[in-house]
């Protein structure tokens, strides 16, 4: 957890999809915006709430398509 939070200070100003605009100081964007940590990369991605949406309903259509197929 301390790794984690030793990466706050690389949380990106927008959304990585679309760059909407993030303001750390924001309640609402801090509750909205998705953080993924991806430490083997030391990298931190951030996602809006619409684009965090998008790419959950994006990867249940897909695996709702292969169990299908399959």
């Amino acid at each position: 957890m301390s790794e984690k939070l030793g990466m706050f200070d690389r949380i990106p100003d927008s959304c990585l999809t679309c760059e909407k605009p993030f303001d750390k100081k924001d309640k609402k964007d801090v509750n909205s915006f998705r953080v993924v940590v991806r430490e083997s990369e030391n990298k931190v991605n951030l996602y809006c709430d619409t684009c965090w949406d998008k790419a959950i309903n994006l990867i249940q259509e897909i695996s709702k398509k292969s169990a299908k197929s399959s």
